[in-house]
């Protein structure tokens, strides 16, 4: 493997070893799957890969809604492996108190060698269960540079489910945020008070109101990883789509209500300029707080750490460094606009194999997101991972509170690295 060169704004991460510390991960496809209601998953897979679903599964809560078909070199030999994932559906719906409205049925990356025909054994188990709805998915690392990742595919995959409707309301769904937003964000507010609804998948407790999420006028995509599943319900669903990628910078932020005000053919730019103005407030406030103490931010954290840096800096904080993992293609225009601005910031890659040695435990930095407070072992941490539902100005508010939060009291890293439940 070659050295692991530091990510700089002028040389990008060389291919290398990674190092993957106890802060790295997130929600994981077995949590974020987990998110339709009324939904069972199997995992088909070799012994050793079953410990990390399962593991995972325990830690956040859902293990009764996970099962596992563990196969041998014997089932793989034997040319009836195909049969062995119908059988098994037919034992665990027989073990299961309630039979699911639908079956994940996941497969790890031993079954990209295998050549399985998994549409045949769908439609076998269509034919077999017709009260139930079946996919298949994918728990496959070597697909993560390819254009159809498992957190892509599971996205897809869910929303999948969802069915044409010809009842159309005026309901916007909310997609790419594992969490619901907080009544206080202001996107609910102002759509509210249009009479419009907002709908998250979180929000439906069981399948047939998940259902109701086809009869929506307008998808918002919060995070790259649900713009697939978009563009399928724009095909399938006649469901037209709008990207709004979190992002913590006002100006940005009021460009996203204008262009949703002529979507629904309402103004909720004016009433929106409160919320703006106390957002901006927010920030000044915090800044004058914090002062120049070095900031540091996470990929992780949030899924715009450029962005979030640069609107930090033009605000007058000091950011000390970014952690990331490379530079995703929504942050380009971010990336070389921070470059030419603020050159002197450190931008390190937390996967970097050289990072085992740990180059930056004992600097000072107020860190947003643990990854980075791993990084430095800072006791000033803010708990925050994959934008945590923060949307809007709303949004911006939050994440002032958490930061003056985390700067004023000391933060356990390994307690929050914990609680969040982190799976690969």
């Amino acid at each position: 493997m070659s050295k692991c060169s530091k990510i700089n704004f002028n040389c990008p991460s060389a291919p290398s070893l990674h190092y993957v510390s106890p802060a790295h991960g997130g929600w994981g496809v077995v949590r974020i799957a987990a998110l339709v209601p009324e939904s069972h998953q199997l995992f088909v897979c070799p012994f050793a890969c079953g410990r990390h679903g399962a593991l995972g599964g325990a830690q956040n809560g859902i293990k009764d809604r996970i099962s596992y078909l563990f196969i041998n070199e014997a089932d793989i030999i034997s040319g009836d492996f195909e049969q062995l994932i119908i059988n098994s559906v037919g034992e665990l719906f027989e073990a299961l108190s309630k039979v699911p409205k639908v079956l994940f049925i996941f497969t790890s990356c031993l079954d990209d060698l295998l050549g399985t025909d998994h549409e045949a054994i769908l439609a076998e188990l269509d034919s077999k269960y017709p009260d139930v709805k079946f996919r298949h998915c994918t728990m496959n690392p070597i697909s993560l540079d390819t254009p159809y990742p498992p957190g892509v595919t599971i996205e897809m995959n869910m929303y999948g489910l969802l069915e044409k409707s010809n009842v159309k309301r005026s309901q916007i769904n909310i997609l790419g945020s594992n969490v619901s937003f907080s009544e206080e964000c202001e996107l609910k507010k102002l759509l509210h008070s249009k009479g419009w609804s907002v709908s998250h998948i979180s929000d439906h407790k069981d399948f047939k109101s998940f259902q109701t999420m086809s009869e929506a006028k307008l998808n918002i995509v919060t995070a790259p990883i649900a713009l697939k599943a978009a563009q399928q319900m724009e095909k399938e669903l006649v469901i037209p789509y709008m990207t709004a990628y979190v992002n913590h910078t006002p100006e940005v932020i009021e460009q996203f209500y204008e262009d949703l005000s002529e979507f629904i053919g309402e103004d909720i730019v004016t009433p929106s300029k409160e919320y703006r103005i106390k957002a901006e407030e927010k920030l000044e406030q915090a800044r004058s707080l914090i002062g120049d103490y070095p900031i540091a931010v996470d990929f992780q954290a949030v899924i715009k750490p450029f962005s979030l840096a640069l609107t930090l800096s033009e605000y007058g904080f000091n950011i000390g460094m970014i952690a990331s993992n490379g530079i995703p293609a929504h942050e380009k225009g971010a990336f070389e606009l921070l470059s030419k601005k603020y050159p002197d910031i450190l931008v390190e890659d937390p996967l970097c194999h050289e990072a085992v040695t740990f180059p930056f435990e004992g600097r000072q930095y107020l860190c947003i997101g643990f990854d980075c407070g791993y990084m430095t072992g800072s006791d000033k941490v803010v708990n925050i991972m994959e934008d945590e539902g923060l949307f809007g100005y709303d949004g911006i508010v939050r994440l002032m509170d958490m930061l003056v939060e985390a700067y004023t009291e000391k933060a356990d890293v390994q307690e929050m690295i914990k609680e969040a439940g982190l799976i690969i």
